[in-house]
């Protein structure tokens, strides 16, 4: 198995509802053709050892999911998922920037099985199938600088440092020097890194991102959780995209809308980024159709969704055809 990317690493950037990191076998089927690699945890998969038989070969219920496609583009291609073996997560700086190992993994020929629906689907061996082995494997997604900035994350802000998201749910993010003493709103100097293995700086102060997220001048932004219990922005401003506390004003005209359902709530509006309050945020979707949505809670891991519930997302487009996947809902699937 090659190297594995995760979001941010790919190009275009493709962030998943949960992280996914990419990358490819080697020599499986049709040598035309490439082999992808894949390993899909959920959000709050915890350092340590999992087993991947508690995924019963499904990538429906698998929350520790290691599989592949032989001849991803021919005309033979094989869909193969773990039935067995070991995933080893040895570090977690954040959900998407992790290092592990896999160990003895037989990877079992597989088909599509209900449900059929995204954003998951499920998957069946084949009976008598092909199988496919991986002895022993490593990955590594860290990024120089790498940090998480959700709350409570011991990376989040350090001394003299702000971590600036890079996804839009603001759980994966990259650290940059803090330099000055610049806060909300002022005008701001942003400094690439000279290196790939350094630091980019701003003059704002610690815990600020020098920011262009909502403005075309770059401006001094507090950052933020926006599932934190007190996401704690400045008074007149909310917890938006990116983790960066910015005027409710500023985001509408630019296309985010807010609706001010409660969670739980009927929507006025079918659909909407931003209902309920900070503190208790969440999206408008209309599920049945009827020209109004329900404010469904944001949630970033699938396995915090109850029974009866899926995860949902917002995708936000990006540059080149990427996309962003990570500001989850949990939503009633009716199974």
């Amino acid at each position: 198995m090659g190297e594995l990317q995760n979001g941010i690493q790919l190009s275009p950037v493709l962030y998943g509802p949960q992280p996914t990191y990419r990358g490819e076998f080697s020599n499986l089927g049709d040598p035309s053709f490439v082999d992808t690699a894949f390993i899909r945890l959920d959000v709050n998969t915890p350092p340590g050892l999992h087993d991947l038989a508690n995924g019963g070969t499904n990538l429906f219920t698998c929350e520790q999911c290691v599989y592949g496609y032989q001849d991803f583009n021919g005309p033979a291609k094989k869909t193969f998922v773990a039935e067995s073996g070991t995933l080893w997560l040895a570090v977690k700086v954040s959900p998407q920037q992790t290092a592990g190992a896999l160990a003895n993994v037989t990877l079992r020929e597989s088909v599509a099985a209900p449900p059929l629906s995204a954003p998951y689907t499920g998957t069946a061996p084949v009976p008598g199938g092909e199988c496919r082995w991986i002895r022993f494997a490593t990955w590594d997604t860290i990024r120089p600088g790498g940090c998480d900035p959700r709350e409570g994350s011991s990376t989040a802000n350090p001394p003299g440092h702000t971590c600036v998201a890079d996804d839009a749910a603001a759980s994966d993010g990259t650290l940059e020097k803090s330099l000055g003493t610049k806060k909300q709103g002022e005008a701001c100097t942003y400094t690439p890194a000279a290196s790939a293995n350094q630091l980019a700086s701003t003059d704002c102060a610690p815990g600020y991102a020098c920011s262009s997220a909502y403005t075309e001048a770059r401006q001094c932004l507090a950052t933020c959780d926006f599932l934190a219990a007190n996401p704690g922005c400045p008074a007149g401003t909310v917890c938006g995209v990116y983790g960066l506390c910015i005027e409710q004003s500023v985001m509408e005209p630019i296309g985010y809308l807010f609706d001010p359902a409660l969670i739980g709530e009927t929507c006025t509006a079918s659909f909407a980024e931003f209902c309920g309050v900070e503190g208790a945020r969440g999206v408008c979707v209309d599920l049945t159709r009827s020209g109004h949505g329900t404010c469904y809670p944001y949630t970033r891991a699938r396995s915090e969704c109850g029974a009866g519930e899926e995860l949902g997302f917002v995708s936000y487009p990006l540059a080149n055809g990427g996309s962003d996947r990570t500001s989850g809902f949990c939503y009633p699937d009716g199974r």
